[in-house]
């Protein structure tokens, strides 16, 4: 097997496996906002629907639902004049005819083709850096790793902004060794596609000027030119000259690509559509050099006005968000997340060869391979330093961008292990005679008991990654190492996008049915955007998270089996009801019972509509609702999970005694 076709098997594995695991995993929470937002792009040319998420990734998710000819809801509504996302998606997927399912299945489809991309960068980029055999280690650990399987099929921004944010960062340090209109373009385009696929993009401004400092400093010749051969320019006055032009000339290619991707219009509403609204006066002035400079984009129109949107929503969220970690809850963060889910969800067996490959890099440290490894310690370093000081606690996801460096400088660790790639080249490139004398040759080779163990060690190591890999499969998503306890343990260590995202849904029904739970008998607390009723499931919805359910009295509880989502159970679950909210949660029992009497007498029901109004009503029930469903997880927040499904979605058997002291009986405690 040639060396090519090899790599095209690992990168179609990884292909394969990614798309069937997430054939088997209901819609995940961004993908709703992603297909429709994408659409909308396309065939109508606004960008009023989540502008905060990235152009790029959504048009490509949403490309096949384009081309089919799918439906879109009508414009002239609330929903659209409001610029809500999840109120068109639900419609889009559930509501117009369409089919949901295989809107999902062909835009995750597509979207898998960028981890393949990405995997073929680790390789290409792990080869010229390291070595042919180091390359091997890096492709391993990529088309093995949990996370990037989790994200790679996925109809969301994360696999692009990773893909984007690595090649940028290649690009901009070719570009500042070779000077031409290729490369300058080149790494114009790329970092383009990072701006338009995350709006954290900027952290490449830093990564650059690092970048930029490195190289001055080395004082290598510049190549640079526009026709035949580029010319060499030595002084350090010239090359700062012409990488300053070079700089200007491609921040110009990102500003055109970033106005072509908003159709070259101010104005986040197409003019042909009615029904529009200044979404802008939602996000408050942000403080800081930041908000002053997008104020100032907004003012003197330097950028598309949802380009400035998604921005300061951004900053907004970055500032303040709801997040649990180990057990805690908080709205602030905490400077440690990040280090703590990369150190849970990434596999042990993978940690450690990169720990290897760093021993192996400071063993045979030389001047020129640390200099060729600047982009991606830059990249690294400043992502990370970034992450630490974020309030956006809420996925490991947000650290996709590292990944594929980490797994470009863990092939390293094939330092180890190279005597034997080399005494086995030194073997096979002979014949007959030859041969069986080079290999005795190379048998005669003497390797360092210490570094035989440590190649070994490698070899061993990349086999149990690939296990680990392979064991979890297909809930990637919920992947928790061994430091954790496993994947059964996650939802005591991280929440939302890092193991629950509304996944678990088939797993959910297939459960059910397999228990054969009435009709009645079940309770759903769900965090997702999809619809349960779409999956098959018929149970008595709770409070959940952006659930679309019509305005009405809460139904009653009783004994049965509970299944809450972990990220309701750890964090909306403190967001409805905390130990301070009993006074309101009483409050608002009082209101339920007030409407229960008036409403059986049509005289007082009359007067009490008259004097209150209907919309008073909808948010007494959205916000009873949300309380007792909150107090009903405050009381099990103590308690073991009778099962878990897909490792998300926590089921409680609880009797009629259980659930009225939950909801009747005295106040829960403080959050763990």
């Amino acid at each position: 097997m040639t060396r090519a076709a090899a790599v095209g098997f690992l990168l179609a594995a990884y292909y394969f496996m990614a798309v069937s695991a997430a054939a088997q995993k209901s819609l995940t929470f961004d993908e709703m906002a992603h297909l429709t937002a994408g659409y909308s792009y396309w065939a109508f040319n606004d960008y009023r629907l989540h502008p905060e998420n990235g152009n790029w990734p959504q048009r490509l998710g949403a490309l096949p639902a384009v081309l089919s000819g799918a439906a879109f809801p009508r414009l002239d509504q609330p929903a659209w004049t409001k610029s809500d996302v999840y109120a068109i998606g639900d419609q889009f997927l559930y509501g117009s005819g369409n089919d949901a399912g295989g809107l999902l299945r062909r835009g995750r489809a597509v979207m898998a083709i960028l981890g393949v991309a990405l995997g073929a960068l680790v390789y290409a980029w792990s080869r010229r850096l390291v070595s042919p055999a180091g390359a091997w280690v890096s492709l391993v650990l990529f088309v093995f790793s949990p996370t990037l399987l989790a994200h790679g099929a996925l109809v969301t921004s994360d696999m692009a902004s990773a893909l984007f944010f690595t090649a940028a960062t290649g690009a901009m340090w070719v570009a500042m060794h070779r000077v031409t209109p290729l490369t300058v373009l080149g790494a114009a385009v790329l970092l383009a596609g990072a701006f338009l696929s995350k709006l954290s993009a900027p952290i490449l401004i830093p990564v650059a000027l690092v970048m930029f400092a490195v190289r001055l400093i080395g004082g290598r010749p510049l190549a640079a030119g526009f026709r035949g051969q580029p010319a060499e320019y030595s002084g350090r006055g010239r090359q700062l000259a012409i990488l300053l032009a070079a700089g200007v000339a491609a921040s110009l290619v990102v500003l055109f690509l970033v106005w072509a991707s908003f159709g070259f219009r101010h104005s986040a509403f197409a003019a042909a559509i009615t029904g529009n609204e200044a979404f802008l006066g939602s996000i408050p002035e942000r403080p800081g050099l930041a908000g002053r400079l997008l104020t100032a984009a907004r003012d003197l129109h330097l950028l598309p006005d949802a380009y400035i949107y998604g921005s300061r929503f951004t900053l907004q969220t970055a500032a303040e968000r709801a997040a649990f970690l180990n057990g805690a809850f908080s709205t602030t963060g905490w400077w440690w997340y990040f280090p703590y889910a990369f150190a849970v969800k990434t596999t042990i067996p993978g940690m450690a060869v990169g720990m290897l490959a760093l021993a192996a890099l400071i063993a045979n440290r030389t001047r020129t391979r640390f200099y060729a490894a600047t982009p991606l310690a830059a990249l690294v370093l400043v992502y990370g330093a970034f992450a630490l000081t974020t309030s956006l606690n809420i996925g490991h996801r947000h650290l996709l961008p590292i990944y594929p460096a980490l797994c470009v400088f863990s092939g390293a660790a094939v330092f180890w292990i190279q005597p034997l790639f080399e005494r086995r080249a030194a073997a096979v490139v002979k014949t007959g005679r030859d041969r069986r004398q080079a290999r005795a040759a190379a048998a005669r080779v003497e390797t360092p008991a210490w570094r035989r163990l440590a190649g070994a060690a490698v070899v061993a190591l990349l086999a149990w990654h690939v296990v680990e890999s392979v064991s979890i499969r297909p809930h990637y998503l919920a992947y928790f190492n061994q430091f954790a306890g496993g994947p059964s343990q996650g939802y005591r260590h991280l929440a939302d996008s890092s193991l629950d995202w509304g996944q678990d849904l088939p797993a959910l029904k297939e459960w059910l049915d397999a228990q054969r739970v009435p009709q009645g008998g079940a309770y759903l607390s769900y965090f997702g955007t999809a619809r349960p009723e779409h999956y098959g499931i018929q149970a008595t919805r709770l409070a959940g998270f952006l659930d679309q359910r019509a305005p009405e009295p809460p139904p009653p509880l009783g004994g049965g089996v509970y299944c809450i989502s972990a990220t309701m159970l750890d964090v909306i679950g403190h967001v409805f009801y905390e130990p301070a909210d009993e006074a309101d949660y009483r409050a608002a029992v009082g209101n339920l019972t007030k409407f229960a009497r008036a409403s059986e007498d049509e005289r007082t029901w009359t007067a009490l509509m008259r004097q209150t109004g209907e919309q008073y009503w909808r948010d007494v029930f959205l916000r009873f609702d949300r309380l007792r469903t909150g107090r009903l997880l405050a009381s099990l927040r103590g308690r073991e999970p009778d099962a878990t499904i897909g490792y998300s979605i926590l089921v409680y058997r609880l009797s009629d005694a259980d659930v009225d002291r939950a909801v009747n009986g005295p106040a829960p405690g403080a959050a763990r």
